[in-house]
């Protein structure tokens, strides 16, 4: 149904706008394509190859990004289609700082498939391309607050992998101590993402929190990270860090998909960011 109404919202908005909509999704395609292409030649130790292939895919999707602005009159941060494509930005983004500090170029593989995985996923959301900000997205905290939060689930989507990664390999330790980095580095966006939500909510609607179903499920997310931090730095309680870890993703794809996405659980303050 939401994909239906878009459609006809594309439709009455012209011929024009229809072929932006058919453009954009197929540069969305293009850059999820080549995110995968690049996957293939980190495994097959084509590092090179695979850097210049996630550069290309990460130049499709700065693309993208910028002709969802032009269409949404400003930052298109508003629907899961734009924060998608704002997650498939960052990730690249994320590797070459990595590669930089933290010396995980040999982690380019769980980079670019997480890329991939992101713009397939936002090759299948609706694209309406007639999204503009309502009065409540009006803000200057819009979008610190977002990038914030796109910024830390992305960081944490990659920690999970590498997690499973070395649950499953006997040789996987150093892909423990890089989904550490990876959260310790993504927990301080996370933490922003959350103040800044309440000092938005307190301009907005005069109310710092409210409990309102995206407000708690961040907020369990949130404490199940910290859960995460604190037990690292404890040998008696080092053994459960994996389980929070695994808990706290689990509650951080509640929030951001099926809050969002399933009717009854949909948050009514965050209903425009859906």
């Amino acid at each position: 149904m939401a994909a239906f109404a878009v459609e006809r919202r594309m439709r009455s908005g012209g011929g024009a706008d229809m072929s932006a909509g058919q453009t954009i999704g197929a540069a969305v395609w293009a850059s999820s394509i080549l995110f995968g292409a690049a996957w293939v030649m980190f495994l097959l130790r084509r590092d090179a190859a695979g850097r210049r292939t996630i550069l290309a895919g990460w130049v499709v999707c700065l693309v993208i990004f910028g002709l969802n602005w032009r269409l949404a009159g400003g930052p298109p941060f508003g629907n899961m289609y734009h924060v998608m494509v704002l997650l498939g930005l960052c990730i690249p983004v994320m590797y070459a700082i990595l590669t930089r500090r933290a010396e995980m170029g040999w982690a380019g593989a769980y980079f670019a498939f997480t890329a991939a995985i992101v713009l397939a996923g936002a090759g299948c959301m609706p694209r309406d391309v007639h999204w503009r900000r309502m009065p409540a997205l009006q803000s200057p905290w819009f979008v610190p607050h977002v990038f914030a939060y796109m910024l830390s689930y992305a960081t944490m989507a990659l920690a999970f992998a590498m997690t499973v990664v070395k649950r499953v390999r006997a040789d996987g330790g150093r892909h423990g101590e890089a989904a550490r980095l990876l959260i310790r580095a993504g927990f301080p966006f996370m933490t922003f993402g959350m103040l800044s939500g309440a000092l938005w909510a307190e301009e907005a609607w005069g109310v710092y929190w409210s409990w309102d179903p995206k407000e708690t499920w961040s907020l369990i997310t949130w404490t199940g990270y910290l859960a995460f931090l604190h037990a690292t730095h404890d040998p008696r309680t080092a053994r459960w860090a994996d389980a929070a870890q695994a808990m706290a993703f689990l509650a951080l794809l509640w929030t951001f998909f099926l809050v969002n996405l399933a009717p009854r659980l949909a948050s009514v303050l965050h209903g425009y960011a859906g």
